[in-house]
């Protein structure tokens, strides 16, 4: 009875042992296979593609690269990072995503680069078309993460939540 108490005691650390927040450049891979692969997972699942607005995003994605400031603590990056990377696995289209920037709770990045970027929340997804920033998608999207991706694409004045 001792061994199976220890068993249980030891069993109950380890799944309530907390994931290591990822700071500083690390890939996809580090989202779906390490630690934090439950809360991708089920997230990236959840996700239902607008597959209608994805058809007119496609053409328009061409030469687009995206950098991703997140925190892996931060419940609104772990609801819209994998759900972007659901819209960029329907375009074909994840090695549009340049870098992926793990940030402190206080949106600090090792390298400094959330600074240089202005990152005030996450996530951010930045834009950019030969290396010139063209607009940014900050915490949420306004309308759908599809729907505020073609308006940007398309050039239609978009503002996202603290552009005021």
């Amino acid at each position: 009875m001792k061994k199976i108490t220890v068993l249980l005691i030891a069993i109950s650390i380890v799944s309530c042992t907390p994931t290591t927040d990822l700071l500083g450049d690390f890939s996809r891979a580090d989202l779906e296979n390490g630690g934090h692969n439950r809360w991708f997972t089920k997230n990236y699942e959840a996700h239902l593609v607008n597959k209608n607005i994805v058809s007119q995003i496609d053409s328009l994605f061409n030469d687009i690269e995206v950098t991703i400031y997140m925190g892996t603590w931060c419940e609104d990056s772990r609801r819209e990072v994998p759900a972007f990377f659901k819209i960029l696995d329907s375009l074909d289209a994840n090695d549009h995503v340049d870098r992926m920037i793990g940030v402190s709770e206080d949106k600090v990045s090792p390298d400094g680069s959330a600074k240089k970027a202005g990152i005030t929340n996450v996530p951010t997804f930045v834009f950019s078309k030969n290396g010139e920033e063209i607009n940014r998608i900050v915490e949420f999207p306004i309308i759908s993460l599809e729907q505020d991706l073609l308006d940007i694409l398309q050039g239609n004045g978009y503002k996202h939540a603290y552009d005021f």
